[in-house]
């Protein structure tokens, strides 16, 4: 049997794995800096191309991976601007006390990550599958980079909120 896996298959689990390692600390309610906000949308973003990477040339479908990143982003967006934030603005530090949605998001991508590694597994004809699994990658990567813009943008006006001077250093 040969198997059609290559390096881009493995870097694209590592994506995944790695943005549902950055949003575990965030969905366990624990402090973060702002910046960090935006390291599992890269991470999900780098995946879902490398998934558009994995698709046929033939059967690749762009417009359709930049309607569903748009999409993914305006949704994103949106969740950002309703979520719960506490900031402590003398530490730059910020808590998400519900932000279990990136994780269930990430696992959304890794799921897909596996879909396209069986696929690509089986003989038969799955172009465009494979383009429908990196459209939803895409707009996993556009809903998480939406919704840590918005979070980045809402900390500048949250109200401080002490979120304790000896957890600061973490």
């Amino acid at each position: 049997m040969v198997y059609k896996l290559n390096i881009l298959h493995f870097l694209v689990a590592l994506g995944a794995t790695g943005c549902a390692g950055v949003l575990l600390r965030e969905a366990r309610g624990r402090l973060l800096r702002p910046v960090r906000l935006f390291a599992a949308p890269f991470l999900a973003a780098v995946a879902a191309l490398f998934l558009l990477a994995l698709v046929a040339p033939e059967a690749r479908e762009p417009r359709l991976w930049a309607v569903a990143l748009a999409l993914g982003g305006l949704s994103g967006a949106l969740r950002g601007f309703a979520m719960t934030l506490q900031v402590d603005h003398m530490w730059s530090l910020i808590r998400l006390p519900r932000g279990r949605d990136g994780l269930w998001t990430a696992a959304m991508l890794a799921g897909l990550a596996l879909l396209t590694v069986m696929l690509t597994l089986t003989d038969g004809e799955t172009g465009s599958y494979e383009a429908l699994a990196a459209a939803a990658a895409a707009a996993t990567a556009g809903y998480l980079g939406g919704r840590a813009l918005a979070l980045y943008v809402r900390t500048a006006h949250a109200p401080h909120r002490d979120l304790g001077r000896r957890l600061a250093h973490r």
